[in-house]
């Protein structure tokens, strides 16, 4: 089978455009056609010679997902199935704001090992990793798909980021290379569980924007709801951010996810303000979206905007995050590949 040429990272491209006996300029041009100008063909790439062209696409395949299904909301939220070489798929959304941004989030993982029981990709459990060139394919796939510009990447979807650290650390490299997608290091977001060592390598590695899934004040509650705190609990979190911020001078974001009669009381909410305390802090809060089966239910409106206040009051920036595309299980927390779950 042919070796899907946007699985190749950076550094090895030099070598395989000496091998086709290129000038090491076409080392930048080729990366121009696959990133930036998105060719599904080697065809295309028409400042590289023709025996060139005929040499890649005798070694390489382009893309390494398909467009297998896409299903759109009313408030314009795009959700696309993604298909796989070999039969598996993932999901990956593409979220217009009111604001001018066009947000894709993208998978990482086909499933997830984390087993948070608010997240309906739990219940796929882990199946395999995703490679650089599925990762990407599914931003390519986005850009190519959406009618405006992609200004925001969030690496959020299926899967544990940093649990796959090698290929999202290459697939990351290429967002923010000039030469390739040329995204702003603060366009782009990873969301994690918790993972501290890989966390640690990684924001040494990049300075992108990191956001903390948390979702609990209590090592109690948190690991009921995310196994991995038995491993990392909330104090390891709250050092490593203390330290990550000191180091970065960035505001630390934390995504919380409110679910109601189980971290949602008052009580909660006093206790993440002490947890925050003398730290640059941002909480995204999230009301939880339900699925079938997940025998938990969202918080009160009220409960919502009681949270806020107290935040607020106590000095940290917080944005309740609007659920978009709920109605076609696109939202935060809920999705799952049809195609491997068999729904």
């Amino acid at each position: 089978m042919s070796e899907i040429i946007t699985d190749i990272p950076l550094n090895r491209l030099p070598a395989i455009v000496a091998e086709l006996g290129l000038k090491p300029f076409a080392v930048e041009q080729i990366i121009e056609w696959l990133y930036r100008r998105r060719v599904s063909n080697f065809s295309e790439m028409t400042n590289l010679t023709k025996q060139a062209r005929d040499e890649l696409a005798k070694k390489y395949k382009i893309s390494a997902v398909e467009k297998a299904g896409v299903e759109t909301a009313a408030d314009s939220t795009r959700k696309f199935l993604c298909g796989l070489t070999d039969g598996n798929a993932v999901e990956c959304v593409i979220i217009p704001a009111e604001d001018g941004r066009v947000t894709t989030c993208i998978s990482t993982q086909v499933g997830c090992a984390m087993g948070c029981a608010f997240c309906r990709t739990a219940g796929m459990g882990f199946v395999r990793d995703l490679t650089q060139g599925e990762i990407l394919g599914q931003l390519i796939l986005a850009m190519r798909e959406s009618p405006e510009p992609i200004t925001n990447v969030v690496l959020m979807g299926m899967g544990e980021p940093l649990a796959n650290l090698d290929a999202v650390s290459s697939s990351v490299e290429l967002m923010l290379d000039t030469r390739a997608f040329g995204f702003s290091k603060r366009r782009v977001t990873l969301s994690t569980s918790g993972l501290l060592p890989q966390l640690d390598a990684f924001s040494r590695r990049f300075d992108i924007k990191i956001a903390i899934s948390l979702n609990a004040t209590t090592d109690e509650v948190r690991q009921r709801l995310m196994p991995v705190d038995k491993r990392y609990p909330i104090a390891a979190i709250m050092d490593f951010c203390r330290e990550y911020s000191h180091r970065t001078r960035h505001r630390v974001t934390f995504e919380y996810v409110l679910i109601r009669d189980i971290n949602d009381t008052m009580t909660d909410a006093k206790r993440l303000v002490s947890l925050l305390r003398g730290m640059r802090a941002k909480v995204n809060l999230i009301p939880f979206n339900p699925f079938e089966g997940s025998g938990m239910d969202a918080p009160l409106p009220e409960t919502v905007e009681r949270w806020a206040d107290l935040l607020r009051e106590n000095g940290i920036q917080v944005n309740i995050r609007v659920s978009r595309g709920q109605e076609i299980l696109a939202a935060c927390g809920q999705l799952a590949s049809k195609a491997v779950i068999g729904e």
